[in-house]
């Protein structure tokens, strides 16, 4: 229509210079008459059009025209809902995205540069807002034009058809009329051509033809009265139709198509209109008229080499030298020990052999003792016996529950201040004990002050032959309770874990179920979404290098999703990278003899023995990880995350596959649905 406009403009408006060939009007495709260039309501007035629009098919053609418009405009609006709804996701997603990523831009120009850049982002989700708003109001106005025009088309159809059924009805009962008149006729016509003297018998007796006759006339001049009426009554309906109410529903039905398929072609420039705004106003974000401060010029601003540079430099400028050396790569330098020099090979100078916390004959740890190396077991006393002795007695963990347990009346868990108050009381006991040993002096006369070696070197020496690789890495971070360096921590079996850590579950189980529980039980998805590979991997070798980084596994101030799901995959990898699964093998056979009971109280109870046959460790730290996961459960409206969940999650990972069936992970999934339920039952309450 706009185009029309213009084309009609451009005809009637002179020219602005005088052309050096005139142009000649266009003519038919016959080549014999000019076409005459109209406007659009001089093309609807056409002779052609006209006779059309006064047609007995004019009703059902607009209506039929109609409905192509409305079935445009609904396809259209389905099309604006949907992009709508994909604009608004994608807005939301780039305005948020962006802000997850390089939080701390302070580093490297690269960093920063990179920080600056995807900034850009939210600038472009500022600028597509606009739009998503546009399509939505677009989506609006073009859904209520949908009703209204759609109700109307109904209102107009059903009011031409009830004239049009009003009309055929008036000439379909005149047809009848007409019919039963002709046929009164012929009968007259066949009496008149019988015998006169021949009667007609009848239920009211017999009658002569002259009656019959008579009767006959009688019936036919009703019936042409009838006829006649009905003609008459026909005629007039169908002329008021086509005369007046035809020509209102067809000039009410152009009027609705063109109503209609102005406002769509208004909506369709607004969407043209607001679609070349978002590409304008995206250019102008990313490329500005300043240069300076376009995405292209902050890109090619990084200095790589003043980075590298003003990094190196900074090891001039701490004044630390010792930053600048490799301790282990000092060389050792030979020295003959004092008590060597003084009186060497003379028979007064042989000293006893040193008493070490570590029975060597069974070359194993006591229980319960944290090495360190500011503290030392060999201090002297006069008033203890010998250190074997006081390593029977006084390094055993006092109310420590006997491995292998079954007893639940051993099985009672300790509280965190009897657990602070054991260490304490270990660490007393081995004071006493080292202060008071007087054998301790013989490993050098001539200075009773002299450094022992400490605990953590006897450790280090006591398992220097065991299947766990040392770790010779110095660090001053502090361990969580019950953590010593120079030990693996993922893929070393959970029992010796705990014989080395020297307590009742493994410090890495009790920091990520820490951590969890602090930050991540209304995170969304926790334990189903998992970290990136590489992290985990990373994590897991910084801990195997040195305990004491269990640490890292507390997350930054500004921590993000990704560092608690980083920490649910961790506690993942330490259960599936053991050894022998959490509940063994060995109890393969009695938890399929447990599924298979029907009784729902009697298949708890059978669990529940289960349970207190597994050894101490597996025994604490099975405890540990279930209530943790009755927490997260007790979460599902905020995490997503229920028991049914969980249990296809955590049955494969701590329990060992049928072995009659090993893919069949519907036997672990049973399994751990059955140690979730029975676990209030089978445990001290958290």
């Amino acid at each position: 229509m706009s185009g029309s406009s213009s084309l009609q403009k451009s005809v009637d408006s002179p020219p602005t210079a005088t052309p050096a060939t005139p142009l000649s009007p266009p003519i038919n495709n016959n080549g014999t008459a000019p076409i005459e260039i109209k406007s659009p309501d001089q093309m609807l007035s056409n002779p052609e059009i006209q006779k059309v629009m006064n047609s007995d098919v004019a009703i059902n053609a607009l209506l039929s025209r109609l409905k192509q418009s409305l079935l445009t405009c609904e396809e259209f609006t389905k099309f604006i809902r949907k992009k709508y709804v994909y604009e608004e996701e994608h807005v939301e997603e780039l305005a948020k995205q962006f802000k997850h990523f390089f939080v701390d831009a302070s580093g490297s120009s690269l960093k920063r540069r990179i920080h600056d850049v995807l900034e850009f982002d939210g600038k472009l989700a500022q600028v597509k807002r606009s739009y998503v708003t546009a399509l939505e109001k677009m989506y609006d106005e073009m859904s209520a034009l949908l009703f209204t025009m759609t109700k109307m088309r109904k209102s107009v159809k059903e009011n031409s058809r009830r004239l049009e059924k009003e009309v055929a009805d008036a000439i379909h009962s005149a047809e009848k009329a007409q019919a039963r008149y002709n046929s009164l006729c012929q009968d007259w016509d066949k009496l008149r051509m019988t015998d006169p003297t021949k009667t007609k018998l009848t239920l009211r007796g017999s009658k002569t033809t002259k009656e019959q006759e008579e009767e006959l006339l009688r019936k036919i001049d009703n019936s042409d009265l009838d006829y006649k009426q009905k003609v008459d009554y026909s005629d007039s309906l169908r002329n008021t139709f086509i005369t007046r109410e035809r020509p209102k529903i067809v000039l009410e039905l152009k009027d609705l198509i063109l109503e209609i398929d102005t406002a769509m072609s208004i909506q369709l420039q607004k969407y043209t209109i607001w679609t070349e705004n978002l590409i304008l106003n995206s250019g102008v974000t990313v490329t500005p008229f300043d240069s300076t401060k376009s995405m292209k010029s902050i890109a090619s601003s990084v200095t790589n080499e003043k980075d590298l540079y003003d990094f190196l430099n900074r090891y001039n400028n701490t004044g630390k030298n010792g930053l600048m050396v490799n301790k282990n790569l000092i060389p050792v330098g030979y020295k003959r020990h004092p008590s060597m020099a003084k009186g060497f090979g003379d028979s007064s100078s042989k000293r006893s052999p040193p008493i070490f916390a570590v029975n060597p004959t069974k070359n194993s740890i006591p229980k319960r003792i944290i090495s360190t190396h500011n503290e030392t077991p060999f201090t002297s006393s006069p008033s203890t016996p010998s250190m074997a002795g006081s390593t029977n007695t006084s390094f055993k963990s006092p109310n420590l529950p006997p491995k292998n347990s079954v007893n639940s009346a051993q099985r009672e868990p300790k509280t965190s201040s009897e657990f602070s108050q054991l260490h304490v009381t270990n660490e007393a006991s081995i004071s006493s004990n080292n202060d008071t040993d007087p054998r301790s002096k013989t490993l050098d006369p001539g200075n009773s002050n002299a450094r022992l070696p400490s605990l953590s070197t006897t450790v280090s020496m006591a398992t220097a032959e065991s299947d766990r690789p040392l770790s010779h890495i110095q660090t001053n971070n502090s361990m969580p309770p019950g953590t010593q360096k120079n030990f693996k921590t993922f893929g070393v079996p959970i029992e010796n874990l705990v014989e080395f850590e020297q307590d009742m579950v493994p410090a890495i189980v009790r920091q990520c179920i820490y951590v969890i529980d602090k930050y991540g039980l209304d995170l969304e998805g926790i334990y189903r979404k998992s970290a990136n590979v590489l992290d985990v991997s990373k994590l897991k070798e910084e801990i195997d290098r040195d305990p004491s980084n269990v640490a890292m596994i507390l997350p930054p101030k500004n921590y993000t999703d990704s560092d608690i799901y980083l920490v649910g995959s961790l506690l993942k990898a330490f259960f599936a990278a053991l050894p022998s699964s959490l509940l063994p093998e060995e109890l393969g056979p009695e938890i399929k003899t447990c599924l298979s009971i029907p009784d729902q109280k009697t298949r708890k109870n059978y669990m529940h023995g289960l349970i207190y046959k597994l050894p101490d460790a597996q025994y604490w730290t099975l405890r540990a990880l279930l209530f943790h996961l009755k927490r997260v459960a007790d979460h599902e409206s905020q995490n997503r995350m229920n028991l049914k969940s969980l249990n296809i999650i955590w049955g494969p990972t701590i329990i060992s596959p049928n072995e009659d069936e090993p893919h069949d992970v519907n036997f672990q999934i049973g399994a751990m649905e059955v140690l979730l339920d029975v676990a209030d039952q089978a445990f001290e309450a958290d």
